[in-house]
């Protein structure tokens, strides 16, 4: 019998629906992590929002950590649960890993707009200032989630890069 390399347990359909409850809005909550331009980690609280099962953010183009973005695409957004356990480390919690993507769309285009109606929901107010000229829907691709649901529980999935012909 082999020696098991990775060391996450297997991603069950029940431990799927919990990562989509979490990422749908399940989450006390969320995290962008960035690269800043020396090299260093930068985190900074997001409201991200699940829409067609794509994860946007709304993100001000004058902020360090947008800034950040524009050298260096490769981010990651944490999501933490409420805390229930006493034991703090063993709260449930998701870390997505991938990249994100600045959407070129005009304030009246009819996808921001769309964005926009759904991100008010989630966020109360964005309606009037999401129509500032620096303000900036941003798509996240996913490349890596990692989900721990508490002590020894440790899920992993990660997408493959298509290698270019």
């Amino acid at each position: 019998m082999g020696k098991k390399t990775n060391p996450y347990n297997d991603i069950t359909a029940g431990v799927t629906h919990h990562i989509k409850k979490i990422i749908d809005g399940d989450h006390q909550q969320a995290a962008l992590g960035t690269i800043d331009k020396n090299g260093y980690p930068m985190v900074t609280k997001v409201v991200p929002m699940c829409y067609s099962d794509d994860i946007y953010l709304l993100l001000s183009d004058l902020s360090e950590h947008t800034k950040n973005v524009e050298n260096n695409t490769k981010v990651s957004i944490y999501f933490a649960e409420k805390e229930q356990h006493q034991t703090k480390s063993n709260n449930p919690r998701l870390t997505l890993q991938g990249t994100l993507k600045k959407l070129i769309l005009k304030k009246n285009n009819l996808q921001f707009q769309k964005l926009l109606k759904n991100y008010n929901k989630i966020e109360p107010g964005s309606k009037m200032w999401a129509v500032f000229t620096d303000f900036n829907f941003y798509i996240f691709t996913e490349k890596r989630k990692l989900f721990v649901e508490g002590f020894g529980k440790a899920y992993e999935t990660t997408i493959k890069d298509n290698p270019q012909p």
